[in-house]
């Protein structure tokens, strides 16, 4: 993506279960909100949750994950057991009335382009995605599904009763939609298990711009988790699992060959060190704590 306005603008409206807070998500929407706005487009919002400007948002309540319905369904879908015609029901019911508020969304303001963030990519929200895809196939909208991590990377979503489902919209094949993962691995994989081409937008900072200050919480911080003033402080802030690339983290620690160097990822997995960074650790002769 560039920076450089283009002539024919868009409205495009950013679709998902939530857009607020910092979770990589909605940071990512942000980040291409920012890019996109630069070029002369207009930007909007269609989540079960947003912080972004209420006059550009629009809140679809079952779209959130955390919805009552919607945890009633995943437990459900993922906790074993064979799928019930009350349980179909009540996925296409609240798929029903998520459609209906995607269309008035749509109306409401005029979009031309629609962003799925990661809603057609890990089955979060089971009802969303179906509302949603049948929502680009009706409307002929155009669609990015911009994808930040998928189903075969989840271990809780191998069990289900929904295989159809997530077959029909995680993620789904249409001709009117554009496929971007976030690395070139991710992008590879998603080819491999759908037959489908995938674009690679990766997951960037702007080091143009200096950091915001230290705030009451960061000022201590280094002190807090025992690095000295000396010490060379690289954070990872991800949890431990395999597809965050931890390994690549302890080799660069590896390579400066310099004792100041710490890493320091911000989430255990399971609460500890996993054994896929402890053989990564092994390997490259770096220790772990």
């Amino acid at each position: 993506m560039t920076d450089e306005p283009q002539s024919s603008s868009q409205r495009i409206g950013f679709v998902s279960t939530r857009i607020s807070g910092t979770d990589g998500v909605s940071l990512e929407v942000e980040k291409w909100a920012h890019v996109l706005e630069a070029m002369g487009h207009t930007c909007f919002y269609v989540a079960g949750q947003s912080d972004r400007p209420a006059e550009r948002t629009f809140l679809i309540p079952e779209a959130h994950f955390t919805h009552p319905t919607i945890k009633q369904i995943n437990r459900l879908c993922f906790e074993g057991g064979r799928r019930t015609l009350h349980l179909t029901a009540e996925i296409h019911e609240t798929a029903w009335i998520i459609k209906q508020r995607l269309y008035d969304a749509i109306e409401k303001f005029k979009l031309d382009v629609v962003i799925a963030e990661n809603c057609l990519t890990i089955p979060m929200n089971i009802p969303l995605g179906i509302a949603l895809v049948e929502t680009i196939v009706e409307t002929g909208l155009g669609c990015i599904a911009h994808h930040h991590d998928f189903v075969w990377e989840r271990e809780r979503f191998l069990v289900n009763a929904v295989e159809d489902y997530i077959r029909f919209a995680f993620p789904p094949a249409l001709a009117t939609m554009q496929h971007v993962a976030i690395n070139t691995k991710a992008a590879r994989d998603f080819s491999r298990n759908t037959g489908l081409s995938c674009r690679v937008i990766p997951n960037v900072m702007n080091f143009d711009e200096p950091p915001a200050p230290l705030d009451d919480y960061a000022s201590d911080f280094r002190e807090t988790i025992g690095l000295t003033s000396d010490d060379i402080l690289i954070l990872q802030p991800t949890r431990v699992v395999p597809r965050k690339g931890i390994e690549h983290s302890i080799e660069l620690i590896a390579q400066l060959k310099d004792p100041r160097a710490k890493l320091v990822i911000t989430h255990a997995y399971g609460g500890g060190v996993t054994s896929h960074s402890g053989q990564a650790a092994a390997r490259f002769g770096a220790g772990t704590n």
